[in-house]
């Protein structure tokens, strides 16, 4: 199992090991501080958190004897899931309430499914096919849907959601969606409003009382965090960067970034590498 160390409490940016992710992770042993959003949850042995593109975690501080079991996989394999429920009141309960407590027996299903992936895990690294390999990823990605829909599932049994908030909720998780699809080439609040069917002004204030934060922050900080996400995890040069993320020129990239980030691209990447 893995442990995840702590943040600096003074840390206001989202951990990018859950960014432009979906899925769970479960605690199986310790405990944990946890701030999502903009509150602070305390998890034990049995707490899940959700994964969520309206989620976005930023501080972990643990025990010393924290361990936790992760079933968290890039946006893609889950987001067949997260465009199904779209048109449900899921997305608000979750984001509402992403952090609870497993029974007894659920914490044993998640624990057995993550032995599946563990044994299948095992078998692509000694396996010399190409092919075999390819089925036993796909198999992974369905055991981590399957069980991300059964938690969530019988979480959902116990709570209850109005109709109107039902269908702010859609419009903030539709926005979002759209937002991580589309951040590259659109970063105007007008265009997602177009998207649904909204004034600019009524959109702004769904999106603000549904999330807690304007539809303005959400684009900065999508797109930021894809350009730090960049510039760690790449050698790409800040002008192939900012040709990627669609800006005009390499000044309009190093302005935006330094707006939002704090500091320059390069100044960024010094202090990552």
């Amino acid at each position: 199992m893995n442990t995840i160390t702590g943040n600096n409490t003074n840390s206001c940016e989202p951990l990018h090991e859950y960014w432009n992710k979906g899925g769970f992770i479960l605690c199986t042993a310790g405990e944990a501080d946890i701030r999502i959003n903009d509150n602070v949850y305390h998890i034990a042995t049995g707490s899940v958190v959700i994964v969520t593109p309206l989620i976005q975690i930023y501080e972990i501080n643990p025990s010393a004897d924290f361990q936790r079991i992760s079933f968290v996989n890039d946006l893609k394999v889950f987001y067949p899931v997260f465009k199904l429920i779209a048109d449900t009141g899921i997305p608000l309960k979750v984001s509402q309430s992403p952090c609870w407590q497993l029974s007894d027996e659920e914490f044993l299903f998640v624990k057995s499914q993550y032995g599946r992936i563990e044994d299948k895990s095992k078998s692509i690294a000694t396996s010399s096919s190409t092919e075999e390999q390819l089925i036993l990823r796909n198999l992974i990605n369905l055991i981590c849907v399957e069980t991300l829909l059964e938690v969530v599932s019988n979480h959902i049994r116990r709570l209850d959601t109005s109709v109107e908030s039902i269908r702010s909720s859609k419009v903030a998780y539709n926005f979002i969606l759209s937002l991580h699809e589309n951040y590259r080439t659109e970063r105007t609040v007008s265009w997602y409003a177009a998207q649904a069917n909204m004034s600019t002004g009524h959109f702004s204030a769904i999106i603000r009382e549904s999330t807690g934060r304007a539809p303005s922050e959400w684009i900065s900080s999508v797109t930021t965090t894809y350009a730090k996400l960049l510039l760690e995890q790449t050698d790409k040069s800040i002008k192939e960067i900012a040709n990627e993320l669609n800006f005009p020129e390499q000044f309009t990239f190093r302005k935006y970034f330094k707006r939002y980030a704090g500091m320059s691209p390069t100044d960024y990447r010094s202090l990552t590498h």
